[in-house]
């Protein structure tokens, strides 16, 4: 394939491992960094002219990716920059670009003394990748203070749509999957800048008492199932500390699989597996995941 014309970063056969928090994963034929939103148009262009499948991945930690080899192209645009304030009338507004770690905006937001998102401060994705799934945590959703995004369609146009114009529910958006959060802007309030570091402070100190940080994960696997926790389900079948090759169902969370450090993605996805037919077979209860799954469909969606 000729990247000739393209000025942002062009890798060949990448080990997914490396981008990743669970750290599993084949090989992907390409990964993708684009210059620009200009140059990101044209990658796509030349990928869908030459039926290369494609995906976004903003920082990997929503998704296990098989360990055989992705004949696909995965297009990162965490190179494209953009962090922007302005006030309109009294009302601060920031534009962010999508591939900006949430942790980054946040701590910019609260440099600002801007408040509004910093109980998903300890989120680990971009602002794109919580967009499309309406990241929440501690009773705050980033769907609460935004304005609109951009996207790239499928058409190869950026079109902005305005909060309103969609949806934003449990673990879901109205953002559909082919689609690029190129940029987003938030509305957010004037806070003293303390108590805004103070509640980041309070929400780390509270996810790391439940969560475990000390192995790889990908954070909570399943969605939540008529407002139960899925992990209650879990610990009640008497599946934490369960473990298949290296993964390992998490004695502190038992919604957290994690990777004691030489896992497959075949040993996570087997335990998953396991999950669901013991939940299932003791509760009739049906659980979703929640991370992503790359590269386990036998028919993979062309995008």
């Amino acid at each position: 394939m000729d990247w000739t014309g393209i000025r942002g970063e062009v890798l060949h056969n990448v080990s997914m491992k490396r981008y990743t928090s669970m750290k599993v994963g084949g090989n992907a034929r390409f990964m993708i960094y684009p210059a620009d939103i200009e140059d990101l148009i044209d990658i796509v262009t030349r990928l869908k002219m030459h039926d290369i499948k494609y995906r976004y991945l903003g920082n990997g930690t929503n998704v296990i990716v098989n360990d055989r080899f992705l004949d696909e192209a995965i297009i990162r645009i965490t190179k494209i920059k953009m962090l922007r304030k302005k006030q309109e009338n009294g009302v601060y507004k920031v534009k962010v670009s999508g591939g900006t770690s949430l942790k980054h905006f946040i701590r910019y937001c609260a440099e600002q003394e801007l408040s509004g998102l910093e109980r998903l401060y300890w989120i680990p994705g971009t602002v794109g990748g919580g967009l499309k799934m309406n990241a929440s945590s501690f009773g705050s959703a980033i769907s609460d203070c935004l304005e609109y995004v951009e996207l790239l369609k499928n058409n190869h146009e950026i079109k902005r749509i305005e909060k309103n114009e969609m949806f934003f529910g449990y673990r879901t958006s109205s953002i559909g999957k082919s689609d690029c959060v190129v940029s987003a802007q938030f509305v957010l309030k004037k806070r003293d800048k303390k108590e805004i570091l103070n509640n980041m402070e309070y929400v780390f100190k509270e996810r790391k008492k439940r969560h475990p940080m000390e192995y790889p994960s990908s954070g909570s696997i399943f969605k939540s199932v008529n407002n139960e926790p899925a992990w209650k389900y879990i610990e009640k079948a008497g599946l934490k500390g369960l473990r298949i090759g290296g993964a390992c169902i998490s004695e502190k969370h038992g919604n957290f699989i994690v990777n004691t450090g030489n896992a497959s993605a075949g040993d996570i996805k087997a335990l998953i597996d396991r999950i669901k037919k013991e939940v299932f077979e003791l509760f009739g209860i049906e659980l979703i995941e929640e991370v992503e799954l790359w590269g386990f469909e036998e028919e993979r969606e062309t995008i």
